[in-house]
């Protein structure tokens, strides 16, 4: 590499950085202005030991994610400036390890950075609540974090190069990753146990590494831990003595009219299919092992969204779609060249031009109006808060009576639910628990 390809990468690798620093101040700024919303206001504890005995509590009582809900716990714990800092920082982790597993190489470039960036916020599945909502955040954007970091490790370090030492250390965080991926949720742990395997049986660049091996079946057992939950029976209630096999194929119908009506994972597919046929079928690249993880990821998406149906309730529910979404991204980025602004000058790449050009259009729009939908919302329920804070001051603490919300929100980047006339409904009963008052209702 001459000089000036050197100075070349060198400004490119700083507006990367420049990419990275903004959508770590926006997500930070953003999850600032958002207040507490639902599970959120029920969730509020004093300490970590208090976050740490209630998740103990929740696994023989409740469910088996110790790990999402300690994170969505400690968010509401800092909320204000620490878990806005911690909260952006935890995304822009999510998009740099997206970045960096749809790449076939190191080398990062500034086109397909910017694409996979806004790929990534405009097709995350019900944005609001599982990045800027506390107690969605925790299980889905943070856990699904921790896992790509699993995997990126998976991918990038070699044993066998380093000295015993490093060797420990690396195994050592390796083996705390691996343990959190595998106990992450019940649909995420199965795809990332699938796509690890993937990446360590399916290597050309060295040889099958014995403590990889380990870190996989760590993570393996971290899924049986989540999976074995005492709480998790009590959650299914009789659906817990139906075996999961039978509930799948009962509710698999369901599922898989879910996945085709829902617009995100339907436009997902057909990016996918369309880039994957110009790479790997009409492209005449045969790479085995970049063609078997590019697959594993999107198949792995499929597995994660799919497993929903052995949970029954929860197909529907898009913010499950999360991990399995993010999956799928990650392999439409691997399909797409990693100069693509070079890629898109070409005359031959038309499918590839199309696709980049109208899924760019796509998100710059979907952003925009979500972002400023998302904000009117935020705006109208701080309104909310003051209002019932004011009354507090005043001295009633009996059940009070609000207006509707002043804005009503229409897209996935908002956080809503709205309270009704019954104060011990759902959300009600969290505004009397957060706010230590006898209750509200809605005003006719």
């Amino acid at each position: 590499m001459n000089k000036k390809e050197l100075v070349k990468k060198f400004n490119q690798d700083k507006i990367i950085g420049l990419v990275y620093l903004f959508v770590f101040i926006g997500i930070s700024a953003w999850t600032l202005y958002t207040p507490l919303m639902g599970d959120d206001l029920f969730m509020v504890t004093k300490s970590i030991k208090g976050i740490i005995s209630e998740g103990v509590r929740e696994y023989f009582q409740w469910n088996g994610r110790f790990f999402g809900q300690f994170f969505a716990r400690l968010l509401v714990l800092n909320n204000g400036i620490v878990a806005a800092i911690m909260n952006g920082f935890c995304f822009t982790l999510l998009t740099f390890f997206i970045n960096k597993l749809s790449g076939l190489s190191s080398r990062s470039t500034l086109s397909k950075t910017l694409w996979m960036t806004l790929l990534t916020i405009s097709f995350i599945p019900e944005f609001g609540e599982t990045v800027m909502w506390r107690a969605g955040a925790g299980n889905y954007l943070w856990m699904t974090t921790i896992c790509l970091a699993y995997l990126y490790f998976l991918q990038r370090v070699s044993f066998n190069k380093e000295k015993l030492l490093s060797r420990i250390i690396l195994f050592i965080l390796g083996g705390g990753l691996a343990l959190i991926s595998g106990w992450s949720n019940e649909n995420t742990g199965l795809g990332i146990i699938i796509i690890a395997a993937v990446i360590i049986f399916i290597n050309p660049h060295e040889r099958v590494s014995i403590l990889k091996i380990v870190l996989w079946l760590i993570s393996i057992v971290g899924y049986l831990f989540l999976l074995k939950a005492p709480g998790n029976r009590i959650r299914l209630g009789a659906e817990a003595n139906i075996p999961v096999i039978k509930r799948v194929i009962t509710n698999i119908a369901i599922s898989n009219q879910d996945f085709w009506s829902y617009s995100v994972t339907v436009i997902l597919t057909i990016m996918f299919c369309c880039l994957f046929s110009v790479k790997y079928i009409f492209g005449g690249r045969n790479n085995i092992a970049e063609i078997s993880k590019t697959i594993a990821y999107f198949i792995s998406g499929y597995v994660v969204i799919y497993m929903l149906a052995a949970a029954p309730g929860t197909s529907g529910t898009h913010r499950a779609y999360f991990s399995g979404v993010i999956f799928m991204i990650i392999a439409i980025g691997r399909c797409v060249p990693e100069d693509l602004s070079k890629s898109l000058k070409q005359q031959d790449n038309k499918i590839i031009r199309m696709v980049v050009l109208v899924s760019l259009i796509f998100s710059v729009c979907k952003i925009s109006t979500g972002m400023i939908d998302a904000l009117c919302t935020d705006h109208a329920y701080r309104q909310r808060y003051a209002l019932i804070e004011k009354k507090i001051r005043k001295g009633k603490k009996q059940v009070i009576s609000i207006p509707k919300l002043s804005y009503t929100p229409v897209t996935e980047y908002s956080l809503h639910w709205e309270i009704t006339n019954d104060p011990n409904a759902y959300p009600n009963l969290l505004y009397q628990h957060y706010f230590k008052i006898k209750g509200v209702t809605l005003r006719e």
